[in-house]
């Protein structure tokens, strides 16, 4: 299971059983269908920290689905993936869109619907996977994304594409002593080419999404002020509270929550960084907002699954052992 052991892993199988088992258990429960039925020689290699997970996959034409009963039948949590070629062709469905990618293209998709993958004949495949919740997009917004090529040479896929054809060059740089910053590094990334690539789809190009975005942006820029609330974004963007509730509301979000749930990822961030573990618990939840303790921890371990010290005390016995990093501490479901 990917974040049980040590750096890399490398893994190579030899019938396509053995490379769907391995897809199974390494990634998540999904169908793994080829034409290869015996010779299947496969090779994946794998690695993750604070729930990111990277995974560099060569083998021969394949096709993977997640489809609606799996989704049913098995709770993995809510996650994105990108699919960057790195050598051959594939095709990434969902959302009926097919965006069919080469050598540097991208695609992003969302395991908590049916998609499907199609692998060439001997294509290499990088994947980076992450929570929804680490990203500072609402999920109706970047559906609007997935199963869409981006292209290697436009906009800024032309910079995410080298880099992470190059961070899978480099995996292990996920167990060094920084890598703990690495992961939301990534994510963050990834997250501005998504805005970048809203900003350029026709049907967003609304004022109401827009502003959306620009609000998002400047929730995002001041996560540490206290008195951030409904009545002073709305003023500092010179709209009125009820029309901000209104923009919130059209994507199944309120103000307060998404304040919440922005600020508790940036106090996750910080509890699991070595870097800053001469800090307190506390000392870190009112740097971004939570000024009552309790009431922190709860919320924490609502939106998490375990509470702040156990997050923070289980990154700690990892990186003392050398190990990946604490990606199933915070995600036990993850199969």
């Amino acid at each position: 299971m990917l974040g049980a052991g040590p750096g890399v892993q490398t893994t190579v199988t030899r019938t396509i059983d053995e490379f769907a088992d391995l897809v199974r258990t390494s990634v998540m429960p999904l169908s793994v269908k080829s034409r290869h039925a015996n010779a299947f020689v496969g090779r994946m290699r794998t690695a993750g920290r604070d729930r990111v997970f990277c995974f560099e996959v060569t083998a021969p034409e394949h096709t993977v689905e997640r489809t609606p009963e799996l989704i049913r039948e098995c709770a993995t949590g809510e996650f994105y993936k990108l699919s960057l070629m790195l050598q051959g062709e594939g095709m990434v469905m969902q959302d009926s869109r097919e965006a069919v990618l080469r050598q540097g293209d991208l695609a992003i998709y969302d395991t908590t619907r049916p998609y499907s993958v199609i692998s060439s004949e001997g294509a290499r495949t990088a994947i980076v996977m992450f929570p929804r919740d680490m990203i500072a997009l609402p999920p109706e917004m970047v559906a609007q994304l997935t199963a869409v090529r981006f292209d290697r040479s436009h906009g800024l896929a032309a910079s995410v594409s080298p880099f992470i054809s190059q961070l899978m060059m480099q995996l292990d740089h996920f167990a060094r002593p920084g890598g703990s910053r690495l992961p939301h590094n990534i994510v963050d990334l990834l997250g501005t080419m998504l805005v970048s690539e809203l900003d350029l789809a026709p049907e967003e190009a609304t004022h109401a999404s827009r502003m959306l975005r620009q609000v998002m942006g400047y929730i995002e820029d001041n996560l540490r002020d206290p008195d951030l609330k409904l009545a002073s974004i709305a003023s500092a963007h010179f709209i009125s509270s009820r029309y901000l509730q209104a923009l919130f509301q059209r994507n199944g979000l309120t103000v307060s929550s998404w304040v919440r749930e922005r600020r508790l990822e940036r106090c996750h961030r910080d509890l699991v960084d070595p870097s800053l573990a001469s800090e307190s618990v506390s000392e870190l939840a009112a740097k971004w907002g939570f000024l009552e303790p309790t009431h922190f921890s709860r919320a924490y371990k609502k939106h998490f699954g375990l509470s702040p010290r156990e997050a923070r005390a289980g990154v700690n016995r990892k990186t003392r052992g050398g190990v990946v990093g604490s990606a199933l501490l915070v995600n036990k479901d993850v199969a």
